[in-house]
């Protein structure tokens, strides 16, 4: 059995790809979701409930990407469920849909990154420029 990952154990990861790492899950492109059941969680993500825990999610992160606060968003916001959501829990409205511990903020990118395991998403660290530095980047 997985272990359950929870939002208080990543945050302790000082640095977004320690953070990326943790969350990583090494899905595959075309993999089949929730297929003919899509409706399922389309009318979780429009309930009045999701969208008052997700704006409690963005305020708590400063809306920033994985809650680091070098990484502010800009633009979408995305809720991501630290761990893996199915049908079932969808169904039976489990309270980890709901847990502020199984949700972070991210962005498009880093989402995808975190679902398919690819690394090249992830923001890089901001390197500083000093006086006479000619590389372009």
């Amino acid at each position: 059995m997985n272990k359950v990952k929870t939002y208080h154990e990543m945050i302790e990861f000082p640095t977004l790809k320690e953070r990326f790492e943790y969350l990583r899950l090494f899905g595959h492109v075309g993999e089949d979701t929730f297929g003919f059941n899509r409706y399922i969680n389309q009318a979780f993500y429009t309930s009045r409930r999701w969208r008052s825990i997700r704006s409690e999610v963005i305020i708590r992160d400063g809306a920033c990407n994985l809650a680091h606060p070098d990484y502010p968003l800009f633009g979408r916001v995305h809720i991501h469920h630290i761990n893996p959501v199915s049908i079932e829990m969808f169904e039976n409205e489990d309270p980890l849909l709901f847990d502020l511990d199984n949700l972070v903020c991210t962005d498009e990118q880093m989402h995808r990154a975190i679902h398919y395991g690819d690394e090249s998403l992830i923001p890089q660290d901001y390197k500083p420029r000093f006086p006479g530095d000619t590389k372009l980047w």
